[in-house]
């Protein structure tokens, strides 16, 4: 139950705009990485999240998600030291 509280808490982080879903745009700011990675991830746990297909991920889906699989995603990401 603890784990929900630190995902609302994430949810709500993120959801700048206060429309209680996320778009590819709340998923995106404040990144430091590269923007073919992060359009990657983000590309990534939108088809992960979005269950209902409608293009945003609402609490009730990031919370469906992590109760069932944790806080775990596998994004098959190699960086280029990893991959010499």
């Amino acid at each position: 139950m603890a784990r929900l509280s630190v995902v609302r808490k994430l949810f709500q982080q993120l959801d700048t705009d206060s429309s209680n879903a996320l778009d590819r745009e709340d998923m995106t700011t404040g990144e430091r990485s590269s923007e073919d990675v992060r359009r990657y991830v983000t590309d990534y746990l939108f088809a992960t999240l979005d269950s209902d297909k409608n293009g945003t991920v609402d609490l009730a889906e990031l919370e469906e998600y992590v109760s069932t699989y944790g806080l775990v995603a596998n994004l098959n990401v190699v960086s280029a030291a990893a991959s010499r």
